[in-house]
């Protein structure tokens, strides 16, 4: 089953273009399984201002109470979305909601930044973290959002905020149109740690993004071995997508463990390790020859641009294409 257009329709009534507002008539397909119960979108609201940037994450109910804190070091805006199995109209329900009215009310902070989303989930669901962080995206209200894949596990720099806000638009790449120059389009951003300028980057690195970009990261079938390693496949689609040509940006003084950690797996045996490390070969290995095809059929009147591109991929992937 997949999150799509019908999850929303069902929202008290609603249709997407109530839900979403700016992203009417648009929806980002990532797995849930089984289907989702429910959807209350905005339990709580901010008003951000157009040019601020939300922090999207996704938490399970048990851990609530640690939203203050990580509030605390991104003073923007937050789209959250919080997971509960607790059925809709049920007591326990109505104990969720006033948990986090409650929230709200002793923090200042919360009340004019957060926005927060309750996902209703079928007993026994799995966690599908890309697509928690999906939805928390797909619901911001601002056009710029920046994916928290550790969720508030691991809390950023007091200044990071502000350093994204105040960042320049990011100068075209030498391929880019007269066009595209006019517009000076932000670059897709990667926030890693010191000495990683190229993928892989650290783990659980956050991204920073357009709401509406074309990519959206999608949950991989694979054997699950951690978090870090469901996330790296979606830095692999940024890194691959806009051939390298993405903001790297070095820093530190991010705070680990500032929040209960994300559920650990039992260790994998391995035969599921080497099952994985298959399937990531041919996943990359398809994305590569992917990418090839489409910017020898896209080609642009930048002859020399588009030269640039398939050389970068042919270096990035030959590790990949040669060995499936």
């Amino acid at each position: 089953m997949f999150l799509t257009l019908s999850l929303y329709t069902r929202i008290s009534g609603q249709s997407l273009v109530a839900v979403s507002g700016p992203l009417a008539g648009e929806t980002a397909i990532s797995a849930i399984y089984p289907q989702p119960v429910a959807l209350d979108p905005y339990i709580l609201k901010a008003n951000p201002e157009p040019l601020a940037v939300t922090a999207c994450l996704w938490l399970n109910e048990d851990d609530i109470d640690t939203i203050p804190a990580w509030a605390t070091r991104w003073t923007g805006p937050i789209s959250l979305v919080v997971t509960t199995a607790a059925t809709p109209s049920s007591d326990e329900h109505a104990t969720l909601l006033r948990k986090l009215s409650a929230l709200e009310s002793r923090s200042p902070l919360l009340h004019s930044t957060l926005s927060l989303h309750v996902l209703h989930l079928a007993p026994h669901t799995d966690e599908n973290p890309n697509a928690f962080l999906n939805l928390a995206r797909l619901l911001a209200l601002t056009p710029r959002v920046a994916l928290f894949p550790g969720n508030l596990t691991v809390a950023p720099p007091k200044t990071l905020y502000h350093t994204i806000l105040t960042q320049a638009p990011a100068s075209p790449s030498p391929s880019s149109s007269v066009l595209h120059r006019s517009k000076q389009r932000r670059k897709p951003a990667i926030l890693t740690l010191r000495g990683q300028t190229a993928f892989p980057f650290a783990p659980l690195a956050p991204a920073v993004l357009g709401r509406d970009d074309a990519l959206w990261c999608t949950e991989r079938f694979f054997p699950a071995l951690s978090r870090a390693a469901d996330w790296e496949e979606c830095l692999w689609q940024i890194w691959l997508e806009h051939f390298g040509d993405v903001d790297v940006r070095q820093t530190q003084g991010w705070l680990h463990d500032a929040a209960p950690a994300l559920r650990i797996d039992p260790p994998a045996s391995s035969v599921t390790m080497k099952l994985r490390r298959r399937l990531v070969a041919k996943y990359r290995s398809e994305t590569c020859v992917l990418a090839g095809r489409q910017l020898a059929a896209l080609r642009s009147s930048n002859k020399v641009g588009d030269a640039q591109k398939m050389r970068w991929l042919k270096r990035m992937c030959r590790g990949w294409t040669t060995t499936t």
